[in-house]
This record gives C-alpha cells, structure tokens and sequence, in this order.
C-alpha cells in the first residue's frame, strides 16, 4: 500500500497504488487544512498525476503541489456558515459553497477521480452518503467516480461537529449503511484517530472497469 503521512497527529492517507507510477490520475484534497505533506509526497511519487484541494481559508502552501480551489463544499452554490479552526478555536464563518459537481465540471473538468481525500468537520458523512444507494451524486445519476476515498469519519458527539451530522449515532453505524448492497464501495483500511476519537478510512470502487484498470484491485486481492 501507498502511505502518505501528513506529519498532523499521526495521520497517515492510506491508498492502494496505480499500477503505473508514471500514469496520469486525478487527486482531490476536500479540506485541506494548512497540512499538505501526504500530497507533496504523493507528487513526488506520481510526478504526472494533477492535485487540487478545497478549502476556503486555510490552504497553507497547496499552491506548491496543486490548484487550490478557494471555497467550501456542499450540494449548491451558495452561502454558507462553516466551522473553521482559528488559532486553536473553531468558529463559524460565511464562505461562498460550491456544490461538488460544480467543483469537478469547473475546476478540475472530469467526474472521474482516482483519488479523494476528505476531511471537513463532520460534513464528510453528508457527501458521502450522497455517492451510494439512492443518493443524488451516485455514478448512475452524475457520472461521479471516486476510485479511491481517504475519510476521516469525525465524532459526530464532537463539539465542533457539523450540526447536520448530529444525528450520527457513530462511524461504524456510518460505514455499515455505506457498504450497503448496492455500494460500489468496500474498505481496505480503517484505525481510530486522535483522542476524540476519529476513523480514518480508505474505501475502493471495485465496480468500475477504468478504477480497476488503473488500480489492478482484483490482482490486491488475489494476494491477500
């Protein structure tokens, strides 16, 4: 596997590798936080592989490794408070939202993304709820693939936890209803994280021909 620290609590993005290190992907950091190490890293491992992130505030120095895309997320174009950590504190914010399908058809011109990497305060199980089952950003409705998603699954209990989130009893109730029958998605790597705690979580698409084509899943698992 591909492991690429990001030097902030220990926090590593775990992925499975392409099958050529000289291939072109598609990389999307949704929250980057001011921390950007896993993605110079991967840079430097995937020199031909484009990077952008989101994030409205706090990019730190993404420009050095990708595009930032200086916004928030949700489902529309719009206004929006956003919670914010602000030397130290979280704070709600008013930041212009775009919604995901505009972030892909706008900035970053395909649907199809080899890798994705979230981490925005809780909203993370809002989005991705929407890409299984009968969700509005499935690949049958939009034409969106993820092939590969890095999560972190915050605490919904936690104080700063987006309030559309609260009713999140955990993250393992979370991943159970994700991986539901007609998810294209299944686990490859999950830990706590921090002391709240978080889950850190790596999904793969195994129902896509051109993930599979790019990733090789099927030969990962003939090895297990």
């Amino acid at each position: 596997m591909d492991n690429f620290p990001n030097n902030l609590n220990d926090e590593n993005k775990i992925f499975l590798p392409l099958n050529n290190r000289n291939e072109e992907c598609k990389w999307l950091t949704i929250g980057i936080g001011d921390v950007t190490n896993s993605e110079r890293l991967f840079k430097m491992k995937y020199p031909n592989c484009a990077v952008y992130g989101v994030e409205p505030s706090s990019p730190g120095n993404f420009s050095n490794v990708g595009k930032v895309i200086p916004y928030g997320i949700g489902f529309n174009d719009n206004d929006a408070k956003i919670s914010m950590k602000v030397n130290g504190t979280y704070i709600e914010q008013n930041f212009k939202v775009l919604s995901l399908t505009t972030v892909l058809d706008k900035y970053i011109h395909s649907r199809f993304v080899h890798y994705l990497t979230i981490d925005i305060e809780g909203f993370e199980y809002k989005i991705l709820e929407q890409l299984v089952g009968s969700g509005n950003l499935t690949e049958e409705k939009t034409g969106i693939v993820f092939c590969q998603i890095d999560a972190e699954l915050h605490n919904p209990q936690m104080h700063n936890a987006h309030s559309a989130v609260r009713n999140i009893l955990n993250p393992v109730e979370f991943m159970l209803n994700f991986l539901q029958d007609s998810s294209p998605f299944i686990p490859i790597f999950n830990a706590p994280y921090t002391h709240h705690p978080h889950q850190k979580v790596t999904f793969i698409n195994i129902e896509n021909p051109e993930c599979e084509a790019a990733f090789g899943f099927t030969s990962f698992f003939n090895h297990v």
